[in-house]
């Protein structure tokens, strides 16, 4: 059925349309996928199974690099944000003490 693209109706059958074509897509996207993941499994299309086994290998120590080195990072904030408290500690503690000792009045020697 065609519709005229001035019909009221029109809005309604690009939408139809669209969703057909997505449909369509995805569905040649899926079984395109399964061919090749079956043609692997059967060692098919020239790609050696040791070859695979290697690039997961490769992709593993890849992510667990990250890994590491974010656990690395973060642990590395978290000492510092420690230090930095411990710092602010001592100062504060320090600085009170020195005020303290110059608010102090000195005893005279009245005696």
């Amino acid at each position: 059925m065609h519709i005229h693209p001035s019909s009221p109706n029109s809005l309604l059958s690009e939408d139809d349309a669209a969703v057909k074509i997505q449909a369509g897509w995805k569905g040649y996207r899926v079984r395109k996928q399964l061919r090749s993941s079956r043609k692997m499994k059967n060692g098919q299309n020239g790609v050696n199974r040791n070859d695979d086994q290697a690039l997961q290998e490769k992709s593993a120590a890849k992510i667990q690099a990250g890994w590491k080195g974010f656990k690395i990072r973060k642990e590395l904030k978290s000492a510092s944000a420690a230090a930095t408290k411990i710092q602010a500690n001592w100062k504060g503690f320090k600085t009170r003490k020195e005020f303290k000792t110059k608010k102090e009045p000195k005893t005279s020697n009245f005696q």
